[in-house]
């Protein structure tokens, strides 16, 4: 079994929830399981994992000014 790594990302091929390391695994056997099936490595895509998580921020139309309050 392949350890984990700081920033791989794993997700669960029957729910789709992704998980992201944040600290490298240290164990000699360890492995992450979701749904009782053992989670899939995606590579390159932890960058993906961290905007996703980042919240949005909502953008004003141009030309648009903020309404005056009263």
């Amino acid at each position: 079994m392949v350890r984990a790594k700081e920033g791989d990302l794993y997700v669960c091929d029957e729910c789709g929830m992704a998980v992201t390391i944040e600290e490298a695994c240290v164990c000699d056997a360890c492995g992450l399981v979701c749904c009782d099936v053992p989670m899939v490595k995606k590579a390159g895509a932890a960058g993906k994992a961290k905007k996703k998580a980042a919240p949005a921020r909502a953008k004003r139309a141009p030309g648009k000014a903020k309404a005056a309050r009263r």
